[in-house]
């Protein structure tokens, strides 16, 4: 009896000792997110051709942005500003964006879109 009780109190540390690992990984995560989202913002006019693909930039401000030839592939802009960003040629292929926030951006020529096809320009 005396051994069950102690491996019930070893097993209930365990879950806790898990469970605060749990959450100071995930504050370190967000605030890691938090300074790169920073340092993006202040970057904003050296981005081109840089390869942010797989990452959650949500709410970051990336207005006015140089993204020509950037690779955005599976990048999540939920909330992202993207008012006079320059796009053009970017490939942005089932990244988490909407019409309404590309419609901001400067530029989407030759942009692969999130559907897959390349933005064509008809003026």
């Amino acid at each position: 009896m005396r051994k069950s009780f102690h491996c019930a109190i070893l097993n209930t540390m365990q879950r806790l000792l898990y469970r605060l690992y749990l959450y100071f990984a995930t504050i370190r995560v967000r605030l890691g997110q938090r300074a790169y989202n920073l340092y993006l913002h202040r970057q904003r006019s050296q981005l081109a051709n840089a390869d942010l693909s797989y990452l959650n930039l949500s709410g970051t401000d990336l207005r006015g942005a140089d993204l020509r030839g950037a690779n955005l592939r599976r990048c999540d802009l939920t909330n992202v500003d993207l008012t006079d960003a320059d796009l053009s040629n970017a490939d942005l292929t089932a990244a988490r964006v909407t019409e309404a926030q590309l419609a901001q951006a400067k530029s989407l020529v030759g942009a692969t879109l999130p559907d897959g096809t390349i933005y064509v320009y008809r003026g």
